[in-house]
């Protein structure tokens, strides 16, 4: 089993690194191909991808975790109707809009059925990823989360330069669309080549029971990641979502370490979970807090050199959201350690009411200050919304297990960050300054760290011998 872990972990820190660094690198080129306007567009529907993945989905993905206590040997079966329902979703809604292209007259568009494919696409795609993260399918997941990514941005690429002449946007929307629908037509065959598609009702009732609350979560939660870009293309102009969205592109950085280190985490604790081994737990959770601030740090002090090399020069204004979208990554990792908790114990209806009570808050301000202060308002209200996400589900959490996660954990780490933040912007023009400030930091890590390292070190050279 710790083979199992350190091998997962290995391939998914690469295989994140790989499939977010695609992403991160193809920025500059996505920016200098495409105007701030196209830009924005496309950000804007990968949104609206983002919220049609939730409903299409209904949230059933997460149904597949606990799946793996309740119904040990019998996964697969699970997984079969799973995915047979989301399809019978999905396909229900493409139906839907053409019908009512045809017969009532509106006209929604290639747009929205490309947005209901894709996001159907990407249900299957995350039911699936979600069973060979538990299943600790390592290879076959990192398949599935490199490739639909690389092969998208590849046929987008070629497109928009070679066959699009207007309407560049289309040539970024089409492109993946196309890409995620073949990928998820794939993982329909290898599941269904297996056993054909069929619904067992007592695994239907029992994943409907958890996910169903979890709807609205879902799409709560899309709407405070992505409401932002909609509400700025409304309120303020595609041109300043533009903006707003490359240095959110910037923060994928902190997404690659969150998601690896995500994938090899939650496994590990659900076992230790059902063992009712809560030392263990507190004891990592402290190494995990400090690495991710450690690493957030980091990101925050180099952020607007890489920004710079992101994007041409109409896009760097953004440098002085960086500190609250790096902040924002950094309260969604500290509230999901909470969630997995609630997850565990299957309370998915105080998780939703939770992140609704966030997501609400987060259009209200947005309403309020978009108008006045444009993309820079964005980034502060998102950064406000995480902020009481983590302080709901903290509270909610405590309810549930008092021991777990002592609050004092997460004192100096949340402390720590939000100094940088200040120096950042007393150094934000002068970058020597702070990539001096950085490498002090690093040093000063290295040697409060010293005994940790020294341990992956000797465990290194053993496994090398």
């Amino acid at each position: 089993m710790k083979q199992n872990y350190e091998k997962a972990g290995l391939l998914y820190f690469i295989a994140t690194l790989f499939n977010k660094g695609i992403a991160f690198l193809t920025v500059p080129i996505f920016t200098r191909i495409l105007s701030t306007s196209d830009y924005g567009l496309v950000t804007t529907y990968d949104s609206w991808v983002g919220i049609a993945t939730v409903v299409l989905s209904l949230s059933l993905y997460m149904a597949i975790r606990t799946a793996f206590v309740d119904y040990k040997g019998k996964t697969n079966d699970f997984l079969n109707t799973i995915l047979t329902f989301t399809c019978i979703i999905g396909l229900t809604f493409v139906v839907a809009i053409l019908v009512i292209q045809g017969t009532l007259q509106i006209k929604f568009g290639i747009i929205a059925v490309l947005c209901v494919i894709q996001g159907l696409a990407d249900a299957i795609i995350m039911d699936y990823t979600q069973y060979l993260m538990m299943d600790y399918k390592y290879i076959t997941r990192t398949i599935y989360m490199v490739l639909p990514n690389l092969v998208s941005v590849i046929l987008s690429i070629f497109t928009i330069i070679y066959i699009v002449n207007d309407d560049l946007y289309l040539g970024k929307i089409v492109p993946t669309s196309i890409a995620y629908f073949i990928f998820g037509i794939t993982i329909l065959f290898q599941v269904f080549y297996k056993k054909k598609p069929s619904i067992n009702i007592e695994y239907l009732q029992y994943g409907l029971k958890i996910s169903l609350p979890l709807i609205l979560h879902g799409a709560a939660l899309t709407i405070l990641s992505q409401s932002d870009r909609t509400m700025i293309t409304i309120l303020a102009g595609p041109s300043q979502t533009g903006i707003y969205s490359v240095v959110y592109n910037f923060g994928m950085i902190a997404t690659v370490i969150t998601t690896t280190l995500e994938g090899v985490w939650v496994p590990w604790f659900m076992q230790r979970m059902s063992a009712e081994d809560y030392k263990s737990i507190n004891i990592r959770v402290k190494d995990y807090i400090h690495l991710m601030t450690y690493a957030m740090i980091c990101i925050l002090l180099c952020g607007p050199e890489v920004l710079k090399f992101m994007a041409s020069p109409t896009y760097w204004g953004g440098v002085s959201i960086i500190p609250p979208v790096v902040l924002s990554s950094y309260m969604i990792f500290m509230y999901g350690l909470y969630v997995n908790v609630e997850h565990f114990y299957k309370k998915t209806v105080g998780i939703t009411f939770n992140t609704i009570i966030a997501a609400v808050s987060n259009i209200i301000l947005n309403f309020i200050f978009i108008p006045h202060f444009g993309y820079v308002a964005a980034a502060y209200t998102t950064l406000a919304s995480y902020l009481i996400c983590l302080f709901l589900h903290m509270y909610c959490s405590k309810k549930l297990i008092l021991e777990l996660f002592p609050i004092r954990t997460f004192v100096e780490p949340i402390g720590m960050v939000l100094s940088v933040s200040v120096v950042y912007y007393f150094m934000l023009d002068y970058a020597i300054l702070r990539w001096i400030f950085m490498v002090v930091f690093l040093v000063i890590v290295a040697y409060k760290e010293k005994n940790q390292i020294i341990g992956i070190v000797n465990g290194l050279v053993r496994r090398g011998r």
